[in-house]
C-alpha cells in the first residue's frame, strides 16, 4: 500500500506518492502542480503524477502564488522521481493485441454509432477465414511479448459467429506451437448470443464487453433493432443472463453510452447491476450520427455531477458491505487503480503502439474506431502494420505536443483524449475530465486506508476501456 506523504517545507517527502516519473517541462506555460479541492490539503505534482498531502500553511502559500513555495515543492518532488521520458516516442515493437472486425454489419441501428452500424461509411461485409487466420498468425509469429490478445469487433461480431469460434481454435493452436499465451476479448450487443457462444466465452476466459445503455426506457430509444423491430434491451438481457449467472473464466462488463437524452448515470448502473452485471462503465457520446444525441457545452457539468453521484452511491454500497466487494462503476475503479499504480502517460491508449485493428478485407488501422479511414491506415493485408507508420502516428500525438493539452495539469492522467474523436470533433469536455480526475484523486486519499477493497478490481480490457478516463 502506498502512503500519501506529508510534505514539509525545506524537506524531501517522507515517501513516494503514486507515480514517480520525470519529464522536462514543455516550452511555454505549463502548470507544475495543482491543488486538489477539499481537506486535508492535497497537491498533485504534474511532472510525475505524484500526490502529496501538505500543510495548511503550504496550501496557503501555493494559493497566493508564492514562488518560493512552488520551488520547494518541485525540488522535493524531484528527489522522489525516477527517469521516464514522456517527451520521447515509445519503442514500437510488434503489436501484442489486434481486433478483428469480423462483421462490418449490425442488427441494431444505434443513433450515436461511430461505426455506422459497422459499415464505416461503406458496404456491409464479412471477414474471410483466410484474412482472420493470417492476421492471427502474424500477431503470434511476430509477438514481442509472451502474451497476445485477439479481440472481435463489428458491427456485431456474432453475425459471423462461425468465424469467431474458428478463430479462437486457430489462435489457441498457433499460440501453443510458439509457446505464447493468448487472451480473447469481444464487444457485442448481446442480442445474438447462443448457448454455444456462452460456452466459448466461459471456456476461453473472454473479456466480454456488452454494449447496453441501462433500463429499457433508455436503451430501447438509443439502441433500436434495425428495420423498426422495436428495442433491444430485453433480448440482450435474455441472451446474456446465462453468462452473467455462470461466467466461468469470462469477465463480463456492461458498457453504457450516455447521450444528452438522459444524463443520469447512477440509474443506469443500478438497473444493469440489478440484472446481474458486476461492472458497468459509462462513456459520453462525444460524437454521433444523430447530432441530437451528442453532448453539448451545457451538458458536461451535468454529466460530471451525475457521474460523481453514481460514484458516491457505489462507494456507499461498498462501505455498507452490500453486494460485490469491489467497485461496480468501472470508471471509478479504473481511475483509482491507475492513480494507485502511479499512471503517468503520454498517450491516452495503446492505439498504434501495442494495439492495432483489422478491417474485413485485412487492412490495418490504428484502432477499432478508425476502420476504413485512410488518415489512420497502417498497412494492408500483405505487408501488415508498418512500424514507420505506427511511429509517425504516435510521434504526432504525444500529449506534450498537443494544444491545449501541453498546458493542462491533468495531461499525464488523461493522455490527450481519443485520437479518432479529437481529429474529427476536437477535445470536447476537458473541464469534465479535469473535474472527474480531481474528484478521483480526492477519493483515492479517502479510500486508501479506509476502503482498500476499492483499489482491488476493475482491470482494463484489451481495448474497450480506453474510453473510460472519465
Amino acid at each position: 500500500m502506498i502512503a500519501l506523504p506529508i510534505f514539509r517545507e525545506g524537506a524531501a517527502p517522507s515517501a513516494v506518492a503514486p507515480g514517480d516519473a520525470s519529464l522536462p517541462g514543455p516550452s511555454g506555460p505549463a502548470p507544475s502542480w495543482h491543488l486538489i479541492p477539499g481537506d486535508p490539503p492535497l497537491v498533485f505534482v504534474v511532472e510525475g503524477a505524484q500526490i502529496y498531502e501538505i500543510s495548511e500553511e503550504m496550501r496557503a502559500r501555493l494559493e497566493r502564488g508564492d514562488e518560493g513555495a512552488g520551488t520547494e515543492l518541485r525540488a522535493a518532488a524531484a528527489l522522489a522521481r525516477r527517469s521516464l521520458r514522456l517527451d520521447e516516442v515509445p519503442a514500437t515493437g510488434a503489436p501484442n493485441a489486434v481486433t478483428l472486425n469480423v462483421a462490418q454489419a449490425c442488427n441494431l441501428a444505434c443513433g450515436y454509432c461511430y461505426a455506422d452500424e459497422g459499415k464505416f461509411g461503406g458496404d456491409a461485409r464479412l471477414m474471410s477465414e483466410e484474412v482472420a487466420f493470417r492476421t492471427i498468425d502474424r500477431l503470434i509469429d511476430e509477438a514481442s511479448s509472451p502474451r497476445v490478445t485477439v479481440g472481435f469487433m463489428g458491427g456485431e461480431p456474432f453475425l459471423h459467429r462461425r468465424l469467431v469460434h474458428r478463430s479462437v481454435e486457430h489462435a489457441r493452436r498457433r499460440a501453443a506451437t510458439r509457446g505464447i499465451a493468448v487472451a480473447f476479448s469481444i464487444t457485442t450487443n448481446g442480442t445474438l448470443i447462443e448457448p454455444a457462444d456462452v460456452e466459448l466465452l466461459r471456456d476461453n476466459a473472454f473479456s466480454v464487453s456488452v454494449s447496453i445503455d441501462g433500463a429499457a426506457s433508455v436503451n430501447d430509444v438509443q439502441r433500436p433493432r434495425r428495420g423498426g423491430e422495436g428495442g433491444s434491451s430485453e433480448r440482450a438481457l435474455q441472451r446474456i443472463t446465462p453468462l452473467l449467472r455462470d461466467p466461468g473464466a469470462a469477465r463480463v462488463v456492461a458498457r453504457s453510452t450516455v447521450t444528452r437524452l438522459d444524463l443520469g448515470v447512477a440509474e443506469r448502473v443500478r438497473s444493469l447491476t440489478e440484472r446481474g452485471f458486476l461492472e458497468v462503465g459509462v462513456s459520453p457520446a462525444r460524437t454521433s450520427r444523430d447530432p441530437g444525441l451528442a453532448l453539448r457545452g451545457d451538458d458536461w457539468p451535468v454529466l460530471l455531477r451525475e457521474l460523481i453521484r453514481a460514484a458516491e452511491e457505489d462507494l456507499a454500497r461498498l462501505r455498507a458491505g452490500r453486494g460485490p466487494r469491489h467497485l461496480q462503476l468501472s470508471n471509478l475503479g479504473i481511475a483509482l487503480k491507475e492513480i494507485h499504480a502511479g499512471a503517468c502517460k503520454a498517450l491516452p491508449c495503446g492505439s498504434a503502439l501495442n494495439y492495432v485493428s483489422v478491417n474485413a478485407k485485412g487492412a490495418y488501422y490504428t484502432c477499432h474506431r478508425t476502420i476504413d479511414d485512410d488518415r489512420f491506415a497502417l498497412g494492408d493485408a500483405g505487408t501488415g502494420p508498418s512500424a514507420a507508420a505506427r511511429r509517425r502516428f504516435i510521434e504526432e500525438r504525444l500529449v506534450d505536443r498537443q494544444e491545449p493539452c501541453r498546458s493542462c495539469w491533468a495531461r499525464y492522467l488523461c493522455g490527450g483524449g481519443c485520437h479518432a474523436e479529437v481529429v474529427d470533433h476536437g477535445r470536447a469536455g476537458c473541464d469534465y475530465i479535469r473535474g472527474w480526475l480531481s474528484y478521483c484523486i480526492r477519493t483515492y486519499d479517502n479510500v486508501l486506508s479506509s476502503l482498500p477493497s476499492a483499489l482491488g478490481r476493475a482491470e482494463d480490457g484489451a481495448h474497450d476501456q480506453q474510453d473510460h478516463p472519465a
